[in-house]
C-alpha cells in the first residue's frame, strides 16, 4: 500500500503547529517500509495535489476545530469534512487539500482514503509557540498514526531507540523536553 503521513499547519501561529511537530514526533519514535512518505508539508495550497496523487491511503495530521477542549486529539473521515462535524483551521492551507482532493479525483488520481488526525488548538496566536497542552500529546499522536497504518496492514513498528527530532521553531527547554 502506498501511503502517505502529511503534517500541515503554520509553526509560527501557535498550535496551528501541531501537523508538523506531530509528523517528525512519528518520525523519530517509529519506522515504516518504503510505500510510507512520511511529510511536513507546512501550508500549502494547490501544491499539495502531487502528494496525494495515486495514493491508497493519506494520513493528515492538523489542528482542527470540532469543539473539543484544547489538546484533545480525535480521528476524522473526509466525510466529516464534508458533513462540517469538523473544521480544519482556517488558514492559507485549508482550501488547498480539498481543492487538490477534487482537483485529482476529476482526473481519477485521487487517494482510496483520507484520514485526518486533528488536535483541537487552543491558541493560533502568532509568535506564542505551541502550548504545552498540545505538545504534550505528539507521543500520542505519533502513536494514534503507526495504529491507523498498522490497522490498514502497513508495516510500522517503534524504534528501538527514538531518532534525534528536529524542531528548529521550539524554544530550547521544549525541544530537550521533547527528547527525553
Amino acid at each position: 500500500m502506498k501511503a502517505s503521513v502529511i503534517g500541515l499547519g503554520n509553526v509560527f501561529l501557535g498550535d496551528d503547529g501541531f501537523g508538523p511537530l506531530a509528523v517528525e514526533t512519528f518520525r523519530c519514535e517509529y519506522e515504516c517500509g518504503s510505500d510510507v512518505e512520511v511529510l511536513d508539508l507546512g501550508t500549502p495550497g494547490l501544491d499539495l495535489a502531487p502528494y496525494l496523487y495515486d495514493r491508497e491511503l493519506i494520513i493528515v495530521i492538523d489542528a482542527v476545530h470540532v469543539g473539543s477542549p484544547p489538546a484533545t486529539l480525535s480521528v476524522f473521515s473526509e466525510a466529516d469534512f464534508v458533513s462540517r462535524r469538523a473544521k480544519l483551521r482556517v488558514t492559507g492551507h485549508d482550501p488547498g487539500l480539498w481543492e487538490s482532493l477534487a482537483h485529482l479525483r476529476l482526473a481519477g488520481r485521487a487517494p482510496a482514503e483520507l484520514v485526518v488526525l486533528g488536535v483541537t488548538p487552543e491558541s493560533c496566536v502568532f509568535a506564542d509557540g505551541i502550548s504545552q497542552s498540545v505538545s504534550n500529546i505528539a507521543s500520542q499522536a505519533a502513536a494514534a498514526i503507526a495504529e491507523l497504518l498498522v490497522d490498514r496492514g502497513v508495516a510500522c513498528r517503534r524504534r528501538p531507540t527514538a531518532a534525534k527530532p528536529n524542531l528548529w521553531w521550539l524554544p530550547i527547554a521544549r525541544v530537550e523536553r521533547a527528547t527525553v
